[in-house]
């Protein structure tokens, strides 16, 4: 396993699919993981995605996933800290913009489902990429933490604007009696006013930002963010078929 943390951050890692299946190091992070080599099929819960070179697939928080590899399988996966994808606007952070573009990406539910990138000139870049990122993570110089870095910015941004948005309904009773609570809370608020900041809501329920966003990623494996556009969604869908009827 190769492994390159940038400045607590930013976390890469190159490995053999059995060793991130057995890793509990990174199970608290979002990631994004592109297959550089092998076949096989990919299980979390109860869906499983075939997968070969080249595919994509979005990890989230508090899912055991397990490869079935038809042959050696390997990984490059880029992990995010939550905490930092929740604080994507603070000046202070030096990878604001790859985290708003991380917080977007996130922001559709079903986060471990594979991707395909819709553009083949985006296809081959990102192949490029990766290909770079793991030989600089095989051979550390001086330079390596700017390109990775950067090529990293690059590859988020790339996905990002190649995943069409699909969304599906939130499933029911799978959710602690805290978490359930809370997004109660929280749906009862963006059904009174639909125009709520994620600060409005945390003040009227007696918490910071970060600590609703926490708890929220900890219980569901999804951001506050998401959560509160799905509800809004439903808002206008339902206010739309009630002027239909």
């Amino acid at each position: 396993m190769k492994e390159l943390n940038i400045d607590q951050t930013l976390n890469l890692v190159s490995c053999e699919a059995r060793e991130l299946e057995q890793s509990s190091r990174y199970g608290s992070l979002f990631g994004i993981a592109f297959v550089t080599e092998g076949e096989g099929v990919l299980s979390c819960d109860d869906d499983s995605w075939h997968y070969e070179e080249q595919a994509i697939f979005l990890l989230s928080p508090g899912h055991s996933i397990q490869f079935k590899s038809f042959y050696r399988t390997n990984l490059l996966t880029i992990f995010f800290d939550p905490f930092r994808i929740a604080g994507a606007a603070d000046p202070l952070n030096s990878f604001t913009s790859m985290f708003r573009a991380v917080r977007d990406l996130f922001s559709v539910p079903n986060f471990l489902r594979q991707k395909e990138l819709r553009s083949e000139t985006d296809r081959l870049a990102v192949t490029h990429l990766v290909r770079l990122i793991e030989t600089e993570l095989s051979h550390l110089q001086d330079s390596s933490r700017d390109l990775v870095a950067n090529s990293a910015a690059l590859l988020v941004n790339l996905v990002k604007r190649n995943l069409a948005e699909t969304q599906r309904p939130e499933p029911s009773g799978q959710y602690s009696e805290e978490t359930d609570r809370v997004l109660n809370d929280v749906r009862r608020m963006v059904q009174q006013n639909s125009h709520l900041t994620i600060q409005e809501l945390a003040a009227a329920m007696n918490m910071s930002q970060y600590n609703l966003n926490k708890l929220v990623i900890k219980g569901t494996g999804e951001t506050l963010k998401a959560i509160i556009s799905r509800y809004r969604g439903e808002l206008s869908k339902g206010k739309l078929l009630d002027l239909q009827a």
